[in-house]
């Protein structure tokens, strides 16, 4: 199937909505300090208003990348991305952190509908020959996301509040999906490909996310007691259990026409090696950016005590140094091999990774930007060719499946990356300043949060070496 669309038109409707899901990841990470002082919430607490986002846009994004297969990725796209201006703008109203974290899942339902498409539009839109450079292309939009959201967010917080920064992309996610509705022609699936969604895996999918979530983000709160810990595994290994189970049985029954659901990840998915190592690189790389983008600016505003303003700009290094890298990492893509690329790019992130290991209570504010710099380039350099090596190893039956799943991959990883960055550094201050949270911080407490800093990023940079390993094993991608 092809698309009737212009190709730069499903592009614009694209990058909008990856630029105002990327600005509004990175600006909530800004604004966590301030979101904790307002509800007088601990850490634990405060994080979760990232966690569910990303835990709904991981729990459905399978779900809708199975429905707009049928439906119309564009129609489930513009719907997507209005759902997510209606729940920035309410989010931006609430008045409780309860309150707060359910419109946070309305706003990643809308988000989930985005990203389970874009890649698998962007395909169909500029074709297999010039994938690398539409996805390179995007990396522009999501580089300017990322870089807008700092640099805004840090301004919005310290002259009005964190909740405009909610406010802020509302009214243009809307004009932008009403002209969508208009320009875009929605292009439905094959009749003939169509296969009810397999809801009793999808069940376990969402049961394993959430208890594995829950159990990592709440492990080391002061109120959470061995046997839940135990409890919270145990729930989480059995999910798991239950999950393969199912979908081993659909990948062994006899196909059953439109009768039989087809399994949420289908198993000749994973008899592709590039796919499965571009799904599991792209998981680790993005634990580890979230472990730096969470615990990053507690580290700028605790201890060198900047205000949000700079702390905007000096998060703004990952986004500008992607954006640069953005357009050689497209065109290498197309013309290089994925492999040699992104695993260069995957080093890259672990010097950066390493580099942060060696913070201290004087570093100077431009060289903790040099370190996140780092992260950028290697990040850029990774994204593009891993992608399209994963949507090209596929035909188009199971293309919108793939972008999902390689949309999962990285909010997933997003996902473990925030709780674990939690879980570990809680734990290893807890230890050095005997029993003490975050949220009790004080000035003579700068050193032992530095070192829990220095413990916790040691951990991301193991994760960060194997994915290069896993990298550096993809197949060598032969030229048609």
């Amino acid at each position: 199937m092809s698309s009737d669309n212009p190709k730069w038109l499903v592009f614009f409707l694209v990058a909008t909505g990856v630029f105002f899901a990327t600005m509004d990841s990175s600006m909530v990470n800004i604004a966590l300090p301030a979101i904790m002082a307002e509800f007088q919430s601990p850490l634990a607490h405060t994080q979760a208003v990232v966690l569910i986002y990303l835990l709904t846009t991981s729990a459905t994004m399978l779900f809708w990348g199975h429905v707009s297969h049928d439906l119309g990725r564009e129609k489930i796209y513009i719907i997507g991305l209005l759902i997510f201006a209606l729940g920035s703008f309410l989010c931006s109203q609430a008045r409780s952190l309860n309150v707060m974290l359910f419109l946070r899942f309305i706003q990643g339902l809308g988000a989930a509908m985005m990203m389970a498409n874009g890649p698998a539009m962007l395909k169909m839109a500029f074709g297999p020959d010039q994938l690398g450079r539409s996805l390179g292309l995007m990396g522009i939009a999501t580089s300017l996301g990322l870089m807008t959201g700092p640099a805004l967010g840090g301004f919005l917080i310290e002259y009005f509040s964190w909740r405009t920064l909610f406010l802020l992309p509302a009214p243009i996610c809307i004009t932008v999906g009403g002209l969508a509705r208009i320009f875009i022609r929605p292009q439905p699936g094959p009749e003939s490909s169509r296969q009810p969604f397999d809801w009793p895996g999808g069940l376990w999918w969402v049961c394993l996310l959430t208890a594995a979530t829950y159990t990592l983000s709440h492990a080391a709160a002061p109120h959470t007691s061995m046997l839940q810990l135990i409890s919270g595994c145990g729930l989480s290994g059995l999910f798991l259990f239950f999950f393969l189970r199912r979908q081993g049985r659909l990948a062994h029954l006899a196909p059953g026409g439109d009768a039989q659901p087809r399994a949420i990840i289908p198993a000749i998915l994973f008899q592709e090696k590039s796919l499965v190592i571009a799904v599991a690189t792209a998981a680790l790389i993005f634990l580890c950016l979230f472990s730096v983008l969470i615990l990053t600016p507690f580290y700028l505003d605790r201890v060198l005590q900047l205000p949000a303003s700079q702390i905007g700009l000096i998060m703004l290094a990952i986004p500008i140094t992607a954006l640069v890298t953005a357009p050689l990492a497209g065109w290498l893509a197309d013309y290089s091999e994925a492999r040699i690329v992104a695993t260069c790019g995957l080093i890259i992130c672990s010097c950066g990774l390493y580099a942060f290991t060696t913070l201290s209570t004087t570093t100077p504010p431009w060289l903790v930007a040099g370190r996140l710099g780092f992260l950028g380039v290697g990040l850029s350099l990774f994204l593009s060719p891993n992608s399209a090596s994963a949507l090209r190893a596929i035909g188009e039956p199971y293309i919108g499946t793939v972008a999902a799943l390689l949309a999962t991959a990285r909010t997933l990883g997003m996902l473990l990356g925030i709780a674990l960055a939690g879980l570990s550094f809680a734990l290893f201050f807890s230890y050095l300043s005997g029993g003490l949270d975050m949220k009790d911080y004080s000035a003579g407490q700068a050193e032992n949060f530095v070192r829990a800093l220095h413990y916790s990023y040691f951990c991301f940079l193991a994760i960060g070496l194997l994915a290069v390993i896993l990298s550096a094993s993809r197949p060598i991608r032969t030229k048609a």
